[in-house]
């Protein structure tokens, strides 16, 4: 395997850019939201980075507070198995909010009437795997515009798994090149505006441009390059796609609040990328509910699917539906 599929490996497996670990020397951290993604992927990272990563079902502030000193100068990579697992609303938006910016800002001192957390110097990076089922509440809170939005990347997995994973996939890395050795990508030629439109889906101008500059020298970095070059910028146009479904399943009713997340289409749409044209007992079977439920929630969304009729009954893609499932990247080839 060359040092370019090690890099399409990890990025690939993990659903991040490049972990900051003291081997590649890298000086800035970021967070990770993987929505509707088994735990294998993390799984993979984890086994993958050995003593580099940090694995917990869960962490909540009063857990982020035990551990505090021993992040105090932290390299690694957190992993939060199941953010679902924090049973409050407050508690979840409260975590992303503290690894985001912690992750960003490499620090951290909030005080509250209950406890006191201080981080310093945190260069790591965090992954959270979280329910789209749990999205609604998250969105709709105002830390996602003001803290959360910005500093972090949203990686939608439509796939649905169909068998269990047995074991899992052996990922071999060489760490490469020393990050802050890279070169900082030259030129704005087509492939990096390309980047930018993805970046935009989900960050603001100025994050845009900062955290695409730091992923393709990552990406070289992981091929032992000192300079970014246009493979690099081919590769995190193919891994990124999926950020782009952000903009359809957001729904906004005013520009900085009134943000709702559109879990039947989310829904619809993993059914739709994974089966093609489920049948509406498929469908039935995956969520618990009745064919009649399948069939009612079909008509609401009748601006994206359609129903075949026939034995079995079947829900299809109407053209819309179609190209946001192109644009999240589900029918491209590797």
């Amino acid at each position: 395997m060359s040092r370019q599929q090690d890099a399409e490996s990890l990025i690939t497996c993990s659903a991040l850019p490049l972990p900051p670990v003291p081997r590649t020397g890298v000086t800035g951290g970021f967070c990770q939201y993987v929505w509707d993604a088994e735990s294998s992927a993390t799984d993979t990272v984890n086994t993958m980075l050995k003593e580099i990563a940090r694995k917990f079902t869960s962490l909540t502030l009063a857990g982020l507070k035990r551990i505090a000193k021993s992040l105090d100068g932290y390299q690694g990579h957190i992993i939060i198995d199941d953010l679902g697992v924090e049973k409050s609303t407050w508690s979840r938006t409260a975590t992303i909010t503290v690894l985001a910016h912690l992750c960003y800002s490499h620090y951290i001192h909030k005080i509250s009437q209950q406890t006191e957390i201080l981080i310093q110097n945190f260069y790591g990076s965090a992954a959270i795997n979280i329910q789209p089922v749990l999205m609604e509440s998250l969105v709709a809170d105002l830390d996602w515009i003001a803290l959360i939005r910005d500093k972090g990347l949203r990686y939608y997995h439509l796939i649905r798994p169909i068998n269990a994973v047995k074991e899992l996939p052996a990922v071999t890395l060489d760490w490469g090149e020393s990050f802050r050795s890279v070169h900082e990508p030259k030129g704005r030629k087509q492939l990096w505006y390309q980047l930018v439109a993805i970046g935009l889906t989900q960050w603001s101008i100025a994050r845009c441009k900062e955290h695409l500059e730091a992923l393709l020298k990552a990406c070289a970095a992981l091929d032992n390059r000192l300079k970014v070059k246009a493979t690099d910028y081919k590769l995190l146009i193919k891994l990124l796609q999926p950020m782009q479904l952000e903009r359809y399943i957001v729904d906004s009713y005013a520009f900085e609040s009134g943000r709702t997340f559109n879990n039947n289409l989310y829904c619809l749409l993993v059914e739709l990328a994974t089966y093609g044209e489920p049948s509406v007992e498929v469908i039935s079977d995956d969520y618990k509910v009745s064919p009649s439920t399948v069939i009612r929630i079909c008509k609401t969304e009748a601006q994206w699917v359609w129903l075949k009729s026939g034995t079995p009954t079947r829900v299809c893609a109407k053209e819309d539906s179609q190209k946001i499932l192109d644009i999240a990247g589900v029918y491209q080839k590797w």
